[in-house]
């Protein structure tokens, strides 16, 4: 094999090279969006579920039934009273 042949291969194997990296590249970046989306979506979660536990706690403090209000949520009441049990120690903390 002569020189140029062996210049080549190199230069064949540094494109592979730079190619996979700029593909991991790619995917670093769309992990890092990916990542931001998480800790935005989880920030909303969060406030839509103190959003909702407010609600729970009007809706009982005007006499609504528990068990209706776990029906219109689509839980189950003992997922309801652990929720409010939860928030309850959450406050005494």
């Amino acid at each position: 094999m002569d020189k140029e042949q062996h210049f080549e291969l190199l230069r064949e194997s540094a494109a592979e090279v730079k190619e996979l990296q700029d593909h991991l590249q790619k995917i670093r970046k769309q992990e890092a969006e990916l990542q931001a989306d998480r800790v935005t979506t989880l920030e909303k979660l969060k406030k839509a579920r103190d959003k909702r536990f407010e609600r729970i706690t009007a809706a009982i403090g005007d006499k609504v039934p528990k068990a209706p209000i776990a029906r219109e949520l689509g839980m189950d009441r003992t997922n309801l009273y652990k929720l409010l049990d939860g928030k309850d120690d959450a406050a005494d903390a």
